[in-house]
C-alpha cells in the first residue's frame, strides 16, 4: 500500500459524530487492490485478524493457526449448505443475451425441492438483459442443443418464472447447464483484467469442504477457509463442532437502499436445525466452552432460534432477523467471518456483535495492513467485550 493510501482516512466521520442507524456510519474507503478476486493457493493460508473486544486488542495470524485462539471445549457451529450452480447464460430467439439467476424451484415441499424429481421444472429467477424478458419468450443456446427450451411463464421487474421440459431434479438440471454463481464484482474485475470470468477451480473453491445440503445461491464464505486437515486438528485439540443449514439467499448480497437501517426490509432465509443440535449447545455450556458461529449465516440462525419459546428443536424454519447495533446476541460468544462490503447488513451485524468502535478499529487495521476483503478474502475471529 502506498503512503498516500495509508494516510487516507478509512472513515469519513469520527465515531462521536455518527448515528448508528444511519447507513453512512458503515461507509468506508477500501483500495481496490485489496478486493480478493481469486482464492489463496490453500484455503487455510489466508490471514486471520483476531479481535479481543475486552480491550480492543488485535492479533495477526494465519488461519491455519486458528486452534491457538480457541480453547478446549469450545463449539464451532458450521453452516453446511451447498451452493448450487444457479447462473444460467441463455439467449433470446433474436440473439440477445439473458442471464438467469435461479433463486429456487417452484413446487415441491419448499425445503428439499432441489432434489425432488419433477416431470417439468418451474424455476423462480432473477433476470439480467439489455431489454427485459417478456411473458411467453423462449430462451435457449444454439451452441448447446441438449439444453431444453426455457419458456418465460411470467416476468416482472427483473424477476421471472420460467418453465422447462425436464424430467429430473432442479439440481441435476443446473449441474448440467448452470454455472457457479460467483459474486458479480469478482467476475467484473476478472473481465477488466482480461482473465476468464469463471475457472474450473471456482467450482470447488467457492464451496466449503463440508457442504452437503444443496440450496444456497451464495457461499457461506467464512467456511471457505477450513480444510479437512484443519478440522481434524481442531477435533484433536478438543474443539467441538456441530452443523446447521441456512440456505443463503440473494438478499445477503443485495445493497441497503434506505438511508437508515431501521427502514431496511431484511430478506428472509430458510434454515434447518438437525437432531442433537440442542444437546450440543447445552453440552458446550456445561463444560464452560464458547459457542462460536462460523459465518454470519450461522450467527443469524443461532440468534433467530434464541428468540423462540422453544429454541433448537429439530426442523425447518425461516428468519428475517436483522442483527445490528442494539441487537442482543444470546447464543454467539465468538464469530468467524470475512471482511464485508461497506454499507452492508453484514457489516452492521459485526458492529452489533463487537460494538461499533471495535468494528471500526478492526476495519481500519485490516485496511492499513493490506488484508484481502470479501468472499475470497481473509478472515477475522471476533470475541465481544
Amino acid at each position: 500500500m502506498s503512503e498516500m493510501q495509508k494516510n487516507k482516512k478509512t472513515w469519513a466521520s469520527a465515531i462521536g459524530e455518527i448515528e448508528l442507524d444511519d447507513l453512512d456510519a458503515y461507509e468506508y474507503a477500501l483500495p481496490e487492490a485489496q478486493i480478493a478476486t481469486d482464492p489463496k493457493d490453500r484455503r487455510d493460508l489466508s490471514r486471520l485478524l483476531v479481535l479481543d473486544g475486552e480491550d480492543l486488542t488485535l492479533h495477526h495470524d494465519r488461519f491455519e493457526n486458528l486452534f491457538t485462539h480457541l480453547s478446549k471445549g469450545d463449539l464451532l457451529v458450521f453452516n453446511n449448505t451447498r451452493v448450487v450452480p444457479a447462473r444460467l447464460q441463455v439467449f433470446k430467439e433474436t440473439g440477445g443475451k439473458v442471464e438467469l439467476f435461479v433463486l429456487h424451484p417452484e413446487g415441491g415441499d419448499g425445503k428439499s425441492s432441489w432434489n425432488n424429481a419433477f416431470s417439468s421444472l418451474r424455476l423462480r429467477c432473477m433476470t439480467g438483459s439489455s431489454k427485459p424478458v417478456r411473458d411467453g419468450m423462449k430462451l435457449g443456446d444454439p451452441k448447446r442443443p441438449d439444453l431444453p427450451p426455457i419458456v418465460v411463464a411470467s416476468a416482472e421487474s427483473g424477476d421471472a418464472l420460467v418453465e422447462i421440459d425436464w424430467r429430473g431434479t432442479p439440481l441435476e438440471f443446473l449441474e448440467a447447464f448452470g454455472e457457479i454463481p460467483l459474486p458479480p464484482y469478482i467476475m467484473r474485475q476478472r473481465k477488466l483484467s482480461g482473465e476468464p470470468t469463471l475457472t474450473k477451480e471456482d467450482h470447488s473453491r467457492y464451496q466449503t469442504v463440508f457442504a452437503t445440503v444443496a440450496g444456497a445461491v451464495a457461499a457461506p464464505t467464512a467456511g471457505l477457509h477450513f480444510t479437512e486437515q484443519l478440522l481434524q486438528d481442531l477435533e484433536n485439540r478438543g474443539v467441538y463442532r456441530t452443523e446447521l443449514t441456512l440456505t443463503v439467499g440473494p438478499g445477503t448480497f443485495q445493497p441497503v437502499r434506505e438511508k437508515r437501517l431501521s427502514d431496511h426490509v431484511m430478506h428472509r432465509e430458510e434454515y434447518f436445525i438437525p437432531e442433537g443440535f440442542s444437546e450440543a449447545i447445552e453440552a458446550c455450556r456445561e463444560r464452560g466452552g464458547r459457542v462460536i458461529a462460523v459465518g454470519t449465516t450461522s450467527a443469524r440462525a443461532l440468534e433467530a432460534e434464541a428468540l423462540l419459546a422453544s429454541p433448537f428443536e429439530p426442523g425447518w424454519r425461516s428468519t428475517d432477523i436483522f442483527l445490528k447495533p442494539g441487537s442482543t446476541f444470546s447464543v454467539c460468544q465468538g464469530l468467524i467471518t470475512n471482511f464485508h462490503l461497506p454499507c452492508s447488513t453484514l457489516l452492521a451485524l459485526v458492529a452489533g456483535f463487537v460494538g461499533y468502535p471495535a468494528m471500526r478499529h478492526l476495519y481500519e487495521t485490516a485496511v492499513e495492513e493490506d488484508y484481502r476483503f470479501y468472499s475470497y478474502g481473509d478472515a477475522s475471529l471476533l470475541f465481544p467485550g
